[in-house]
C-alpha cells in the first residue's frame, strides 16, 4: 500500500485530523473522528484490494457487528432483512462478520464515509425501522415455540372453534391439556384477543391461555384491563415468556391433572 498517497488522499479533506497506525503487516487502522453514538472511534483498517493495485479495501474485522451484539440479535428473517438491506444500500460487502468495501485510491475520502456511515447504521439497528424492527416479535415467538418447546408438540394452524375466525398463534399440549399461546403486539391485537378469549370461554373449551406480550406497559388501560380479565396468565414481555413459560405449562398442567 502506498501509504504517502493515502495520507495525501485522505489528508486533502480531512486535514491533519488523520492518522495511520500499522496493526499487521500490510494493515493499517485509519484513526479518524467518525464516532459511534457512545462517542467510541469507528473502527476503520485498510488494505490492499484483492481489486487491483489502485484500490484499497476498508474493512472493520467484525467490529460494528460485535458491537451490535451486545443489545441486539439479528436471528430472524426480518431482522436479517434490514440488515442486508443497509448493506445494499451503502454497496458495503460482508463476508464472516466481517464488513468491507472496495475503493478507488482516488475515491478513498468518499468510501471511508460510505462505509464509517454503514458501520454506525449497523450498529444502530435496534432503532432503525422501529416498527419494522418491531414486527420482529412474532418471529421471536415463533423461534422460541418452534425451538424451545417443541416437547409440546407446537402447532400453528389450530382453530378450536370453526365458525370463529380468530384463533391461537400457537396450541401445545402437556399431560393432555391444551394451551394456547396468544402474541399481543399493539392496541387492537390485545382486543382480538381478549374478544377470543371470551368466546371459547363461553363455548366452555377445555384449554389455558398464556398471552405473551411485545410490552404490556404499551397497551391502553382499556384493552389492558380487558384482556387481564380474560387470560389465564400473561407475559408483559417475550423475555419473561422464556423465562418462566415451560415452568408455568408444567405446573399449570400438573395442578389441573391433579
Amino acid at each position: 500500500m502506498n501509504l504517502e498517497a493515502v495520507r495525501a488522499t485522505l489528508g486533502q479533506s480531512l486535514s491533519s485530523k488523520v492518522d495511520l497506525h500499522e496493526r499487521r503487516q500490510g494493515i493499517y487502522q485509519l484513526i479518524v473522528p467518525i464516532l459511534h453514538e457512545d462517542g467510541d472511534m469507528v473502527d476503520i483498517y485498510l488494505e490492499d484490494s484483492p481489486v487491483g493495485d489502485e484500490y484499497i479495501r476498508i474493512r472493520d474485522f467484525g467490529m460494528a457487528l460485535m458491537r451490535l451484539s451486545y443489545t441486539f440479535d439479528i436471528n430472524t428473517p426480518t431482522r436479517q432483512g434490514i440488515f442486508d438491506s443497509i448493506l445494499i444500500n451503502n454497496r458495503v460487502s460482508y463476508e464472516a462478520g466481517d464488513l468491507y468495501l472496495d475503493t478507488p485510491l482516488a475515491r478513498l475520502y468518499e468510501g471511508v464515509l460510505q462505509f464509517a456511515g454503514c458501520a454506525q447504521k449497523v450498529c444502530n439497528m435496534r432503532y432503525w425501522g422501529r416498527e419494522v424492527v418491531r414486527s420482529a416479535f412474532y418471529e421471536d415467538l415463533a423461534t422460541y415455540v418452534t425451538n424451545d418447546l417443541v416437547q409440546y408438540e407446537p402447532r400453528d394452524d389450530v382453530s378450536p372453534l370453526p365458525e370463529y375466525p380468530i384463533g391461537p398463534d400457537w396450541s401445545l399440549e402437556c399431560r393432555n391439556r391444551n394451551f394456547y399461546i396468544f402474541g399481543v403486539l399493539g392496541n387492537d391485537k390485545a382486543k382480538n384477543v381478549a374478544i377470543c378469549l371470551l368466546e371459547f370461554q363461553k363455548a366452555r373449551l377445555p384449554f389455558i391461555s398464556l398471552v405473551v406480550h411485545e410490552d404490556m406497559e404499551a397497551l391502553g388501560s382499556r384493552d389492558r384491563l380487558y384482556i387481564t380479565r380474560n387470560a389465564d396468565t400473561q407475559y408483559p414481555v417475550l423475555s419473561d415468556f422464556k423465562e418462566r413459560g415451560v415452568e408455568d405449562i408444567e405446573r399449570f398442567a400438573g395442578v389441573i391433572a391433579g
